[in-house]
């Protein structure tokens, strides 16, 4: 007959039990509403006598583990909702910090704070790049992933499997999506330069990253010239990649539009004879700005340049005609959306898609047409 009893550690023998019950619980062997072994069971198993047996349902009853119900047994409760804590969490972005540097992020996390603040949480910040550990102290999270797993990136933080989790810009899989229609903007930004009289019509993005807002972005600069009748030509488009001497470095994005539109220039970008050109981000299209008239190219007069992201202009910089996106709108939305499902877990919610304005400023200009 098997013994529960540990002479060596002293262990009492209903702690034992106790914890051996616990485990079966915890494990799955014994679901909700479950009937416990019996005390003859539990006495032919272990060989326990009815005072251990009783001592160790009473700790297992403290914890609310287990209910006795008179004449008929000893039944599993139901798991006790967690308590809330009254927190909420938002996963930076690993290229966020420190925030102040980055507009477009520090948008999106005032958004954020705009919807605890009326909502009545509190806000916890967690950096990408650190091992966090602690989901017990909040009770949902909202997470951005712009990692571009071709760079040796950090490993994104996760929070564990079925915890209340809302993804911004970019989605993760197993969350709902607050983003925008990264799609109709780069349409757009293609119709518009069309418009003017455009037909060769170059790209400058990250291709290929997996990350779902640059795919739709690609998607619709193909689907308008299509639709135009435009043939597309494979050298219109460049892959935009950080260089090891950029790691780190906050402003890589407009150094890379700069790189590129060098590197582009001395290479074969007069052969196929492009008038414009759609950047990935406002930050490239300043970049790009800078090489071409540093090679002489008048901007929008020899080739306009247009961005995305609607980002303000500092003082003495070229006007960019650009997509605005609802930085801010997209931050807060995500975490009302994840504060009500806080509120009423039924209520699983559902990818949403915030529309875009197109901003037509002094990048862009009709073909032979300009300053």
């Amino acid at each position: 007959m098997p013994s529960l009893t540990d002479h060596r550690l002293k262990i009492p023998k209903y702690v034992q039990l106790a914890e051996y019950l616990r485990g079966e619980i915890s494990s799955g062997r014994f679901l909700p509403d479950d009937r416990l072994p019996s005390l003859n069971d539990l006495k032919q198993q272990f060989g326990a006598n009815q005072h251990t047996v009783e001592k160790a349902h009473t700790l297992l009853e403290t914890d609310g583990l287990i209910r006795r119900e008179p004449g008929r047994g000893v039944f599993v409760n139901h798991p006790a909702a967690p308590q809330k804590t009254g927190n909420v969490g938002f996963v930076l972005p690993y290229n966020m910090q420190p925030e102040e540097r980055f507009p477009y992020w520090n948008l999106v996390l005032n958004g954020v704070r705009q919807a605890v603040r009326e909502h009545d949480y509190h806000l916890m910040l967690i950096d990408e790049n650190m091992a966090f550990t602690r989901w017990d102290k909040m009770d949902g999270v909202v997470l951005c992933d712009t990692r571009d797993p071709r760079n040796n990136e950090p490993p994104m933080t996760l929070p564990p499997r079925d915890f209340p989790a809302v993804s911004v810009v970019n989605k993760i899989p197993g969350t709902a999506c607050i983003t925008v229609d990264d799609f109709a903007g780069t349409y757009q930004l293609t119709q518009h330069l069309i418009e003017l009289g455009h037909r060769r019509i170059a790209y400058l993005a990250t291709i290929n990253s997996g990350l779902s807002q640059l795919e739709q972005r690609k998607a619709g600069y193909l689907k308008a010239l299509q639709d135009a009748g435009i043939h597309f030509d494979p050298r219109w488009m460049r892959d935009l990649r950080k260089r090891e001497e950029w790691v780190g470095m906050p402003y890589w994005y407009s150094l890379a539009g700069e790189y590129y539109a060098h590197q582009w220039l001395k290479e074969d970008w007069n052969e196929f004879g492009c008038t414009a050109i759609i950047a990935q981000s406002d930050d490239v299209a300043k970049g790009m700005i800078k090489a071409f008239q540093e090679e002489g190219l008048r901007v929008p007069a020899d080739v306009s340049v247009v961005g995305f992201d609607g980002l303000p202009s500092y003082p003495g910089e070229l006007p960019l005609t650009t997509i605005q996106l609802p930085l801010f709108e997209m931050g807060k939305q995500a975490m009302i959306t994840l504060l009500d499902w806080l509120d009423d877990p039924s209520r699983v919610p559902d990818d949403r898609f915030l529309p875009v304005r197109l901003i037509e400023a002094q990048s862009s200009a009709a073909v032979g047409g300009g300053k």
